[in-house]
C-alpha cells in the first residue's frame, strides 16, 4: 500500500525545519582531507573526500548558493536522508552545513562511479549487467513511488554504480524529487530522457508530478544500456526518429521496429511499448520489466544507428539541473503545512529535552556523531517501519 502523500510531506517538511535549525557554517577543509573532484554540473560539484577523524571515506556534493535556494538544498537532502534505506538507493550520512559560496552535503561514496561511464557504442552494456540495473532501478522506483515520490531526473549519470558487472547499483541524486500530484513547470531544454507530456509542455503550463514520467526515463535508460545510443533527441513530432517510434506504437505489428529498435528481441519491444506508452496512463509501473528477464533482449545486429551518447555529451552535461524554484511545489508558504511542520519538530523535541545544539558538526553512522544525525537517524527508522509498503 503506498504512503499516504500528505504524511510523507509532513516528514519531509519534518526534516527540513530540524535541518534548517541546526545548519552550521564551516569549511569543508576544516573537517575534510579532499581527495580529488567526482563531478561538475551548473549547480556545483561533488567531491571525494576522507573524514579527519574517521578517515572514513565519502562523497560531499556542494550545491552553488548562487544556483540552489536554501528550501531547494533542504529538500533535496531530506528526501534523500528519507529514502536512503533502500538498497538501491544511494545511502546518507545526515550530515549537512554550508560554506560562504557552498550548501553541502555528505553520501555514501560509489567506487565505480556512474552508469554513464559503463555505456559503449553501439554495445552499451552487455545483457545480463542491463537486466540486473533493470531489476535494481524498477526496486527503487518502486520504493519511491509507494512513498508518493516521483524522481524526475532518472538518466545513466544519477544512477551510481559499485562494481563493473552491476550486481550493486543506486539511484542518486534528488534534486529535482517532487511529491505525487504537486505541479512541475517545464524545464530549460528538452532532453531524450523527458517524456513526451513534459517535452509539449507550455512554458506557462504545469503538470502534476506522476511516477510514469520515471517510468518513461526508465525505459529510454534501458535502450541506452541496450544499445549505446539514444533512442531520439527529443519525444516530439519533430524529431525524425520520435515519430518514427510513435507511428510503430500505434501499429499492431510489434516485430516490424523502426531502426534503431530492431537492434532488439520481440520479446523486449513488447516490454518498451508498456513502458514507452505515448497517454502516461497506458504506461505500466517500472516493475513490469520483471515479466521479461527470463526472455532474450539483443539481437545480433551490431550495427549503431547514429545517435551515441557521445554525440550529447554537452545535452547530457546541462540535463535537468537543480529546479532553485523546488520549495514552491512543497506549499512551504501555507499555514496550515508551517503548523504541521512546527508540531512535527515539537513532537521530537519533547523526545530529545536534552539536545545540545553546540555538540560538533558532524559524525558518521559509526559514531556518536552531532544530535541532529541522532534525530534524523531515529526518525529515518520510525518512518521506514511505520510507512514501508
Amino acid at each position: 500500500m503506498a504512503s499516504n502523500v500528505s504524511d510523507i510531506e509532513l516528514i519531509l517538511e519534518g526534516l527540513v525545519t530540524l535541518t534548517s535549525q541546526s545548519l552550521q557554517h564551516a569549511e569543508l577543509e576544516e573537517h575534510f582531507h579532499v581527495i580529488k573532484e567526482l563531478g561538475r554540473g551548473s549547480y556545483g560539484s561533488v567531491m571525494m573526500v576522507k573524514d579527519k577523524n574517521t578517515d572514513k571515506m565519502m562523497a560531499m556534493k556542494l550545491l552553488d548558493k548562487k544556483r540552489t535556494t536554501q528550501r531547494g538544498f533542504l529538500m533535496e537532502f531530506s528526501v534523500s536522508f528519507f529514502l536512503s534505506s533502500h538498497p538501491n538507493v544511494i545511502g546518507s550520512y545526515g550530515l549537512a552545513f554550508q560554506t560562504c559560496e557552498h550548501f553541502v552535503f555528505a553520501q555514501e561514496l560509489s567506487p565505480v562511479g556512474d552508469l554513464l561511464s559503463l555505456i559503449q557504442a553501439p554495445v552499451g552494456i552487455p545483457e545480463a549487467a542491463a537486466k540486473r540495473c533493470a531489476v535494481q532501478i524498477s526496486s527503487a522506483l518502486e520504493f519511491m513511488e509507494s512513498k508518493g515520490l516521483v524522481h524526475r531526473d532518472i538518466k545513466p549519470d544519477n544512477i551510481l554504480v559499485f562494481d563493473k558487472e552491476c550486481h550493486c547499483i543506486k539511484v542518486s541524486d534528488f534534486g529535482l524529487t517532487h511529491l505525487q500530484g504537486t505541479a512541475i513547470r517545464p524545464l530549460k531544454g528538452k532532453v531524450p530522457y523527458m517524456s513526451p507530456e513534459l517535452c509539449q509542455l507550455a512554458k506557462c503550463d504545469t503538470l502534476e508530478a506522476d511516477s510514469s514520467l520515471d517510468v518513461w526515463a526508465f525505459g529510454v535508460v534501458l535502450f541506452c544500456l541496450l544499445t549505446g545510443e539514444f533512442p531520439w533527441r527529443v519525444a516530439l513530432p519533430t524529431d525524425q526518429r520520435y515519430s518514427r517510434f510513435a507511428d510503430w506504437q500505434n501499429s499492431p505489428i510489434v516485430a516490424d521496429p523502426p531502426s534503431p529498435w530492431n537492434r532488439l528481441t520481440t520479446a523486449v519491444l513488447k516490454m518498451f511499448r508498456t513502458l514507452l506508452a505515448i497517454d502516461p496512463k497506458e504506461r505500466r509501473k517500472a516493475t513490469e520489466v520483471l515479466n521479461y528477464i527470463g526472455e532474450s533482449w539483443k539481437t545480433d545486429i551490431p550495427h549503431s544507428s547514429g545517435i551515441s551518447l557521445d554525440d550529447t555529451e554537452t545535452e547530457i552535461s546541462s540535463i535537468l539541473t537543480v529546479d532553485t524554484n523546488m520549495e514552491e511545489s512543497y506549499s512551504d508558504s501555507a499555514e496550515e503545512d508551517t503548523l504541521s511542520a512546527e508540531s512535527f519538530v515539537m513532537e521530537i523535541d519533547d523526545k530529545c529535552q536534552t539536545e545540545d545544539r553546540n555538540l560538533p558538526l558532524y559524525g558518521s553512522a559509526s559514531t556518536t556523531g552531532p544530535r541532529l544525525f541522532s534525530l534524523l537517524n531515529e526518525r529515518k527508522h520510525a518512518v521506514s517501519k511505520e510507512f514501508s509498503a
